[in-house]
């Protein structure tokens, strides 16, 4: 951590700055000096440098190492005196209808001219000027963003700059160049079973890592299907939750990594296509007995222990996704804490349906609201990817079709649904029998599909903000 004095003294620096600031005066007198007292030299620090056609010029772009792509990207704006003279508690929600924030951020009402955040990590930008985090900045908002592969989505709430919540902004920045690649924490959930909820999980996996990706699969349903389903062994490290949970409740960090990493399985799958190989994914898997006694556990703290557990693997992979039962029991709700965003898979029935608008509409935001109530400043989450459609017949027909779309819009769901449907298709039963993923079969239509679904989500620019 840098000096907490010197953070210090650029708050009582701020607190003397105009409430009318310019953008220009506000980038000499207050940004420079912020990237500066993070350690950084002035040659870590590049100003105005065009990304490319119409993906616009940042107002700084910062590194670590010269030599690398830059870890963050910022846009700054001018202060405003009556954005200053909004209370703490009103500031976030006046914000999000602001001007300047929606510029800084580079939502599509403010003109096909201007350019924030959203097209400043847009993956299209040339690798070497590709940053990893997002910072909009006015000295009255703050917000930083995170970047992985194609998915842009905030990493803190909107927070007020004040004398003392300063440092404490800092300290975020400061963590971001010290962490330039995290995983992104993902849960594929829905209350209603029989939805491909695991299926998916083990696919969308499976094909990130055929891209290439460092992917990590956490089975935390006592089912155990999706640890059975890619042949690795359910009771591999029986009670390594409890374990690690004791090295955590201890700040034991190291001891509980090594937990980890001795509970975590390798599995390597062959593919059809000789060109592409073959792919691997790591699987960490609880035995039934032991999950459902932690589960129970009235002195357990599972929503602290996952938080950390999952921060201890961040640094390690590209993705971890996390499978829990459809029960939204006190392990579902840890889990859906600890991840930066959900899938929500349905099929094309009224039930799941049903469920899925609910989870996405009013679940979800209300999970964000409690990590922010508890002043969790990142990674706040989760956020929704949206509703993915599985299961779906080759022909749904004109009917089923209709009474879907009347569903969707007597329920008033405005939210995002995923262009690609998966089918039902035989190879994935194969698959089952096998225990490996369907996309081992290059061919198969399945295959294609999920490869659509993954570039959808993640590899294709994505943005997303609730």
């Amino acid at each position: 951590m840098k000096s907490l004095n010197a953070y210090k003294k650029l708050a009582q620096h701020w607190a003397e700055l105009p409430t009318n600031y310019s953008e220009q005066n506000l980038e000499m007198s207050l940004v420079q000096p912020l990237l500066l007292s993070l350690g950084l030299n002035v040659q870590q620090i590049k100003a105005g440098h065009n990304l490319g056609a119409n993906l616009g010029t940042p107002d700084r772009l910062v590194y670590q190492d010269i030599n690398c792509p830059p870890v963050l990207v910022i846009e700054n704006k001018k202060r405003d005196p009556d954005l200053a003279a909004i209370p703490e508690k009103d500031f976030a929600a006046a914000c999000q209808s602001h001007p300047l924030y929606r510029q800084a951020v580079g939502y599509e009402d403010c003109g096909p001219k201007n350019k924030g955040i959203k097209h400043y990590l847009n993956n299209n930008v040339p690798p070497v000027l590709l940053a990893s985090y997002g910072l909009v900045f006015n000295g009255d908002f703050f917000q930083l963003w995170r970047r992985v592969d194609g998915l842009v989505l905030p990493m803190t709430p909107i927070q007020k700059v004040t004398k003392t919540s300063l440092p404490g902004l800092m300290q975020q920045l400061e963590y971001c160049l010290q962490h330039p690649r995290t995983a992104l924490a993902s849960a594929i959930w829905n209350q209603k079973g029989g939805v491909a909820k695991t299926t998916n999980i083990v696919n969308i996996g499976a094909t990130l890592a055929l891209e290439g990706k460092q992917v990590l699969l956490i089975d935390l349903d006592p089912q155990n299907d999706l640890t059975r389903g890619v042949g690795a062994d359910p009771n591999w490290f029986p009670g390594y939750l409890e374990q690690c949970a004791q090295k955590l409740q201890l700040e034991e960090w190291d001891e509980a990594k090594q937990i980890l990493n001795k509970a975590i399985q390798i599995r390597k799958f062959p593919t059809t296509d000789k060109s592409k190989k073959s792919f691997k994914l790591s699987v960490l898997s609880s035995d039934e007995k032991s999950l459902r006694a932690f589960r129970d556990d009235p002195y357990a703290e599972p929503v602290a222990v996952f938080k950390k557990l999952v921060r201890l693997l961040y640094l390690d992979y590209d993705y971890i996704f996390i499978d829990v039962s459809p029960t939204p029991d006190k392990l579902t709700q840890s889990v859906l804490l600890a991840c930066d965003t959900v899938l929500i898979p349905i099929d094309l029935g009224g039930k799941s349906l049903h469920h899925a608008v609910q989870l996405y509409s009013n679940t979800i935001p209300k999970f964000r609201e409690v990590r922010a109530a508890k002043k969790e400043r990142l990674h706040l989450g989760p956020w929704n990817l949206g509703i993915v459609f599985s299961n779906c017949p080759g022909d749904a027909g004109v009917v089923l079709e209709e009474h879907i779309k009347q569903a969707l819009n007597k329920s008033n769901f405005s939210g995002n649904q995923c262009k690609t449907r998966l089918k039902t298709f035989a190879q994935t039963k194969v698959a089952e029998f096998k225990h490996v993923p369907v996309i081992c079969w290059q061919s198969s239509p399945i295959t294609k599909l999920y490869a659509d679904l993954v570039k959808e989500l993640f590899l294709n620019p994505n943005f997303i903000d609730h």
